[in-house]
Formats: structure tokens, C-alpha cells, sequence
């Protein structure tokens, strides 16, 4: 796992990709494939300038074209660590999740989105505890991959990447990129700012798969 940089500072104003279901985490990678006119635009525009844009989930049961706010507020701000452009104007690209972010308006609708945003900072007000917490929740979800339970088996290195990490944020983040399928669910905990209250959920999720609900 490649170590993200702590000096990239984040815009206010960032490009925007809306897809139906989609939720990005701080720190982990997520693999586009960019083919609408629109966001070969945004891509171009997005490299040319500081290599940034989002994936912002769309809020479901709206027109996403005609609606003034069709994705949810909360999203993570990524980076582009590598991209592939093709001969007919595709590319493939990873995206890196760097901070999660709110957006507070709209500076662009058309050819593509560029929300104007503001950082969305973790609260730590009980670091023991986290770090207690912490550990259960790397403890249950060593045992789900030794059990080969549902969402457990998507990143053969996460065991060790678990073992790597210290920080109660980034395990949470990192978690929840792997173990939390349901695009709901994945919403919901990506807009928990409380760090105790994001182990707590993770716990409660894995614990429940675990016993087959």
C-alpha cells in the first residue's frame, strides 16, 4: 500500500464524477474507467491542473441532469496516481482517496461538475478508547478472513496491510473500503466524522455478518 502524501493541500473547488452507488474512502484506491464525453473532459481539465477530482454518490431516485443537487454532500477528494489514455479517448486511471470533503455550492454544472468544497476534518475525542477499539476491530476482521466470511476476501494483502496500520482513522477507512459491500451502508459510514462512532458501526457490521444477518 502506497503511502499517501500528507503535504497534498486540497482545493476549494474540485471536479466531480456522479455515479449511482459509488463511495470512495480516504486512502484507498479505486480503479475509473473514463469514457463519457464529459468526464474525458473533467479528466483533461483534472491533469492539467493539480491532478484532483471526486466520486460523489448520486442521490437515488433523482434526475441527476436536471436536479440542482443530485449527489450526497460528503465525498472524498482523490488524486490521480496513474493513468492510461487510449488511442480512441478512453482512459483507466486509479484514483487515490485523500481527505473526506462536503461540498457548499457549485461552481460548474455543464460540460461536467465543479463543486466548491470545504475539508470535512475527523473528531478524536477519545484517543484510548479508539485505540482500544481499534484493535477489536482488526481482531474481527482477522477472523473474518480466516473464515473466508462475505466482503473479507477483496484485498488478499489485508492482513498485512491491518498490521501496518496504527492510526484508528486510517483503520476504520481502510476497513471500511474492504469489508462494508452495501453502497448504502458505505455512504452512511463515509459521513460519520466521529472516529469512536466509525469503529463502533465497523464492529456492529462485521459482527452482524458474522452471525449471517
Amino acid at each position: 500500500m502506497e503511502k499517501i502524501p500528507s503535504d497534498v493541500p486540497i482545493p476549494d473547488c474540485m471536479p466531480v464524477m456522479v455515479l449511482g452507488e459509488a463511495t470512495h474512502f480516504p486512502r484507498s484506491l479505486m480503479p475509473l474507467y473514463i469514457f463519457e464525453p464529459r468526464y474525458r473532459e473533467m479528466l483533461q481539465y483534472a491533469l492539467e491542473g493539480d491532478r484532483m477530482f471526486g466520486v460523489a454518490a448520486a442521490v437515488p431516485g433523482i434526475d441527476q441532469e436536471s436536479s440542482i443537487n443530485p449527489v450526497r454532500p460528503v465525498f472524498t477528494a482523490g488524486l490521480i496516481r496513474a493513468c492510461i489514455r487510449h488511442d480512441n479517448g478512453t482512459s483507466h486511471l486509479m484514483l487515490q482517496g485523500l481527505q473526506r470533503v462536503e461540498i457548499v455550492g457549485w461552481d460548474q454544472v455543464y460540460p461536467f461538475r465543479i463543486a466548491t468544497i470545504i475539508p470535512v476534518k475527523n473528531v478524536s475525542i477519545d484517543e484510548e478508547g479508539e485505540q482500544q477499539l481499534a484493535y477489536e476491530l482488526i481482531a474481527l476482521c482477522q477472523k473474518s478472513i480466516e473464515e473466508g466470511a462475505a466482503g473479507a476476501t477483496k484485498s488478499g494483502p489485508m492482513r498485512k496491510i491491518l498490521e501496518m496500520l496504527s492510526d484508528p482513522a486510517e483503520i476504520a477507512d481502510m476497513v471500511g473500503h474492504n469489508f462494508v459491500e452495501d453502497s448504502g451502508r458505505r455512504q452512511e459510514l463515509l459521513e460519520i466524522v466521529n472516529v469512536k462512532d466509525r469503529l463502533d458501526f465497523l464492529i456492529q457490521h462485521i459482527k452482524q455478518g458474522a452471525k449471517g444477518l
